[in-house]
């Protein structure tokens, strides 16, 4: 038989099912001139005995010996020698035939030339050939599976990439893929490394597999190649392209023309002052009230003035500059029109001027890196602000990080068995386990901050509040950070580095954000589709920005009851604590809700949606404003204070610390079991209560702290350090999973899983995701807050 044909009869066959040493033996054997014909006859009987039942071949070819009226050489004597002969032709036709027909019909000829070539020169030990296959993942047993419970053998995948490098006289360019093939297991899939010809796709493999019985068809293949680039990902780069030219533009006129500018206008202002009727100069800064709304960084932003440089003097020629060379045609016609004698048509030439120029100085400056660095890394606190919640909010903001980076790594880990056995069952580990208590914290803070400010402004302008502003502020706060962020995740992220299964999850990303984004958009994703399950949102963990908005909603009610009826208005809130609590303990108790990794008591989740990932309580927000309205109480208590000296004795003082430290060591603690078998009655108790009662251990702690009796914990949060991370809390947060995901699916080997390798891992998430935040404030978050104190400091100036 031709070699070449004879490879592409092994590979066929191989592909089918059979053991390719057989094939070999089978195949190798008809050439042999030693053996008679006899022995040949017995050799393709074996072979055709073994093979039968898995190949499509062998039915192909005893439907040819119906055809040529040979006897089925299945059956005892049933190959005689004279058939023999004609059997061996026709093999050859018919497996050319087979080559060219429905199996291979859209692979490409390169790939299907390149694999034939790879396995002949397997066979014949090219050192090429044999690295290719030394680069393979070993493929599992059942018995190591259920040993080590690791799914992935990605192999070694730069010993693939690098074959032509380091044997030059290669045929061909390799690549570096990744098959996941579905385990009699729970539905689970196993991941293996292979090496193939880089002119073979995902595609080209996929078909040249389909026909494996039983698992084809569900097989999947991931090489790791560049991305192509799509729509989506040019305009998230325009845009982001577009934020770095704004801000380079500021940065230059901050550099270059801002104290010149500054040089102008406290010139102006000086000769306003020199006029017979001077006017009331507005500074060019206008204040406006803003809110202490999201509790990821968003703080009240400290009214503002502009500081005019002075000390300059006034000469003719600046004078003239001023009055003639700067004005625009509109400032003429002004003073042509203008029925006033000269003096108060130069005064309203100056204003204009003077509003004018204030305004392109306000914009450019918002957009300079200079003055946003400064704002974000200053360690300065506007009085009366509350700094032991910088130092609340930052840890919290730790501790989520602390939380992802053992849970998105989990699917990663070459040992999975020891963290999950030995690690996630222990007493200290809850704290781990429970970090997502962290975003009750968030919840609380931003209640609380919330309803100080407000309370505050309500007070001063004696109950007037301009509420389309309130929710503007707010929309425009949040938005546009939240939405490039989403771009970047959506259709970026991929072309971040490459890895073994790093496209398959970010098509996967992609995809779900191209059908739903919308909902993050309206931050209803955590109610639409319902119930839904976090890993099928755009950004999974944007659940909290849905169900922050959503309280921020429906809270000018609560505050209005607040400020005006404050006893009905705690009343409310309160009721809405225990109908929030009401709810979620029903939905526990029916659907079988689990603590920690209890499975779930009953079958109800499933039959009901299909999956026990189905989110019917983490996010949605019937279950979760319980802690949005402890801070709201918190908020009025501390409105309430009003920076009054607050007197405490030591008992009381000592009987509020154990109380927030034993409410809090309980709900961290408290699931805790060594055999794990916690009764349902238990679980339904703390599901619905633990948040709760978190939220107000911690606002308990902030209680103390503000008012004075903090003692050395209010030293560690109020330590002035907190301040400038505190301000990249919110982009952290939208960022950090972002940077996880991209680190883990990098990654060409797996992790092997120790302490010191989890610690190590999470310090540097934290760095990353923390400068990846100043970057993002300094290039997004900054630039659209200056830009709309900008546009609306007028606004708000008339409404007060």
């Amino acid at each position: 038989m031709d070699p070449e044909l004879q490879m592409q009869v092994l590979q066929q066959l191989g592909i089918d099912g059979i053991p390719q040493q057989l094939l070999i033996d089978a195949l190798q054997s008809v050439e042999v001139p030693a053996l008679n014909v006899t022995e040949i006859g017995e050799l393709v009987v074996e072979f055709l005995r073994d093979v039968a039942v898995n190949s499509t071949v062998v039915a192909d070819l005893l439907r040819l010996y119906d055809d040529l009226g040979i006897s089925n050489p299945l059956q005892p004597g049933g190959l005689d020698v004279v058939g023999l002969d004609v059997i061996l032709q026709q093999f050859e036709i018919l497996a050319t035939q087979y080559l060219a027909s429905t199996t291979f019909r859209n692979v490409s000829a390169q790939c299907l030339d390149d694999m034939q070539l790879f396995l002949s020169d397997l066979i014949a030990q090219e050192t090429y050939a044999n690295q290719m296959l030394n680069s393979y993942g070993s493929i599992p047993t059942l018995n190591d599976l259920q040993l080590s419970y690791n799914v992935r053998r990605y192999g070694s995948i730069e010993e693939c990439q690098y074959v032509k490098d380091w044997n030059p006289t290669a045929p061909f360019e390799t690549v570096s893929c990744t098959v996941g093939y579905p385990l009699p297991i729970g539905g689970a899939y196993g991941y293996n490394g292979i090496c193939v010809p880089a002119s073979c796709s995902n595609e080209d493999l996929f078909e040249m597999t389909e026909e494996i019985p039983l698992v084809g068809e569900y097989l999947m293949y991931e090489c790791i190649v560049d991305y192509p680039w799509n729509l989506g990902a040019i305009v998230t780069v325009c845009i982001c392209f577009a934020f770095v030219m704004l801000v380079t533009i500021g940065t230059a006129y901050h550099m270059l023309a801002h104290g010149s500018i500054q040089g102008v206008i406290s010139k102006t202002v000086e000769m306003l002052e020199k006029t017979k009727s001077p006017p009331v100069v507005h500074t060019v800064y206008q204040k406006h009230l803003t809110y202490g709304t999201s509790n990821k960084g968003f703080e009240p932003i400290a009214e503002e003035t502009v500081e005019f440089e002075k000390g300059q003097t006034e000469d003719n020629e600046d004078r003239e500059s001023v009055k003639k060379g700067e004005m625009n045609s509109s400032d003429k016609k002004l003073a042509a029109t203008n029925p006033e004698d000269d003096d108060d048509d130069e005064v309203a030439v100056y204003k204009n001027y003077l509003k004018r120029l204030g305004f392109v100085d306000r914009l450019l400056m918002g957009f300079s890196s200079i003055t946003n660095g400064a704002k974000i890394l200053s360690t300065k606190e506007p009085a009366g602000s509350l700094g032991a919640l910088n130092g609340i909010r930052v840890i919290s903001m730790f501790w989520i990080i602390l939380g992802h980076t053992l849970q998105f790594q989990l699917s990663y880990i070459e040992n999975p068995r020891y963290p999950l056995m030995e690690v996630v069952p222990t007493f200290m580990f809850s704290i781990v386990l429970n970090a997502t208590l962290s975003v009750d914290t968030f919840f609380m803070l931003s209640g609380l901050l919330l309803t100080y400010h407000t309370l505050k402004h309500l007070k001063k302008t004696k109950g007037r509040m301009n509420w389309a502003i309130f929710y503007f502020h707010r929309v425009w706060r949040i938005t546009p950070t939240y939405m490039i962020s989403l771009a970047i995740f959506a259709s970026l992220a991929i072309h971040f580095g490459t890895g073994p299964t790093k496209n398959s999850l970010f098509e996967y990303v992609g995809k779900t954000c191209q059908d739903y984004w919308w909902t993050n958009l309206l931050y209803i994703n955590n109610l639409y589709p319902f119930p839904g399950t976090l890993n099928a949102q755009c950004m999974g963990w944007s659940w909290y920005l849905a169900n922050d908005m959503q309280f921020f909603v429906i809270s000018p009610f609560l505050l209005y009851l607040l400020y005006k009826k404050a006893r009905i208005g705690l009343g409310v809130i309160i009721a809405l604590c225990f109908g929030s609590i009401g709810v979620t303990a029903y939905l526990a108790l029916y659907y079988g809700a689990p603590v920690g990794v209890h499975p779930f008591y009953n079958n109800n989740t499933l039959e009901a949606y299909g999956t026990e990932a189905a989110d019917i309580i983490y996010g949605k927000p019937y279950c979760r404003i319980q802690s949005y309205l402890v801070g709201m109480i918190a908020g009025y208590v501390f409105f309430k204070i009003g920076g009054k000296p607050f007197k405490m004795n030591k008992r009381v003082n000592a009987l509020l610390w154990l109380t927030a430290f034993g409410i809090g060591f309980s709900v961290v603690f408290g699931p805790w079991r060594e055999d794990n078998d916690l009764p349902q009655s238990l679980a339904v108790i703390y599901i619905a209560t633990s948040r709760f009662a978190f939220a107000i251990a911690v606002a308990l702690v902030a209680f103390a702290c503000v008012v004075g009796y903090g003692g050395p914990i209010n030293a560690l949060l109020s330590w002035r350090v907190w301040a400038p991370l505190g301000r990249l809390t919110f982009a952290a947060y939208l960022l950090h999973p972002i940077i996880i995901f991209v680190v883990y699916l990098t990654k060409n080997s797996l992790y092997h899983f120790t302490y010191m390798q989890y610690a190590y891992t999470f310090v540097a998430h934290l760095v990353f995701s923390y400068l990846a935040a100043f970057l993002f404030s300094i290039f997004v978050e900054g630039p659209m807050m200056g830009l709309e104190k900008t546009l609306l400091g007028g606004v708000a100036a008339k409404n007060k």
